[in-house]
């Protein structure tokens, strides 16, 4: 979003943190960004800044400030010395508003209490889809809620390895179908679930492929143990985040890919595996899904039955065919300039409001 904001000639600083180097505090420019590091304090994802004045000086010279996600201490820091300066804020909790895994108890005592003092202090609350707008409702009562979804660059994604790159470095036959997830290694996404729903599916002529960083060891050690206590442990492989070239290569060696999220806000790797004209097969509970279902690919309710029926309907050649026959037009759908226009016409909004 920075960059296609850069590319519309708005200028954009982004402050963040390093989650590896909590003692990073320097600014680096990145495709001509700005990007300034705060130092932290606490457990990753409970994090508070320890660099203020950085983050007032960036506040200062600015016009509206837009904080992702929740969970944190940054952004009510942030939209605190917003108000004192002056500044109109916008908050976009990018899908966790609505606890679904982990630290239940904890979350929802965050939104009583910070996400609810942050949505009545901001001018806009944003929602990338309307199955997030639905679960942001009761925050509607304090501030506007409006829903902006999601972009990707699909340019970036014309241009890919050859099919057989990936396929060679995993040991897949040319004529084996590869089943490929991309993503977080975490409960939310239902990887579990998905190992045994490919077994259900019972393709004997298939692979599955999970790719990415993990976020919770635990859960990845369970679910290592599920594949290699399985009757197929040599058809599942796990395999560590992949960026760029090598992400490009995973996705042009994939039959279909897979999101068996319990949720998600809107589903950016969905829409990748769609530009890299990858067929898709997801949940319901995803925000995309409206737009990619029998278009570019199928959803299906929450459950592994469900699931397992959906893999197998979409390894069929002809049904997965039909259910991407519009995949040309979802692809300009999901482009950066609807998004960057309406984020823009926000911004300009509530700024002229804001000097009423």
């Amino acid at each position: 979003m920075a960059r296609a904001l850069f590319v519309e000639g708005q200028q954009t600083s982004v402050i963040t943190i390093d989650s590896e180097r909590p003692a990073r505090r320097d600014a680096v420019e990145v495709d001509g960004i700005p990007v300034h590091y705060l130092g932290w304090v606490g457990h990753f994802g409970y994090v508070l800044p320890t660099s203020v004045r950085a983050l007032a000086s960036v506040i200062r010279r600015v016009d509206v400030v837009h904080c992702f996600g929740l969970y944190n201490f940054i952004c009510p820091l942030a939209l605190w010395i917003a108000r004192r300066e002056g500044k109109p804020f916008v908050v976009e909790p990018m899908g966790m508003y609505a606890p679904k895994v982990r630290s239940l108890a904890l979350k929802r005592l965050f939104n009583a209490t910070v996400t609810r003092w942050m949505a009545k202090k901001a001018a806009a609350v944003v929602a990338t889809s309307s199955l997030e707008r639905l679960e942001l409702l009761p925050l509607s009562a304090f501030t506007n809620v409006v829903i902006r979804r999601n972009g990707i660059d699909v340019k970036e994604f014309a241009f890919r390895p050859l099919r057989s790159v990936m396929r060679e470095r995993w040991d897949i036959g040319p004529d084996q179908k590869l089943v490929l997830y991309l993503g977080r290694i975490s409960e939310k996404k239902q990887l579990r679930e998905l190992v045994r729903a490919f077994l259900l599916a019972d393709s004997a002529d298939s692979k599955l492929v999970i790719v990415g960083p993990v976020s919770e060891a635990g859960y990845a050690a369970r679910l290592t143990s599920d594949i290699e206590r399985s009757v197929r442990p040599g058809d599942m492989l796990l395999k560590a985040a992949m960026y760029g070239d090598d992400l490009k290569a995973a996705l042009s060696a994939a039959d279909l890919f897979v999101l068996p999220s319990l949720n998600e806000n809107f589903g950016n790797s969905a829409a990748e595996a769609v530009a890299a004209d990858v067929p898709v097969l997801l949940t319901e509970t995803c925000g995309i899904a409206p737009i990619i279902h029998e278009r570019a690919g199928y959803a299906v309710p929450l459950g592994v039955e469900r699931l397992a029926d959906g893999l197998a309907k979409m390894l069929d050649p002809e049904f997965r065919d039909r259910m991407t026959a519009c995949r040309e037009e979802v692809k300009r759908e999901l482009s950066w300039d609807e998004p960057i226009a309406q984020t823009i016409a926000l911004y300009e909004k509530i700024i002229a409001e804001s000097k009423k």
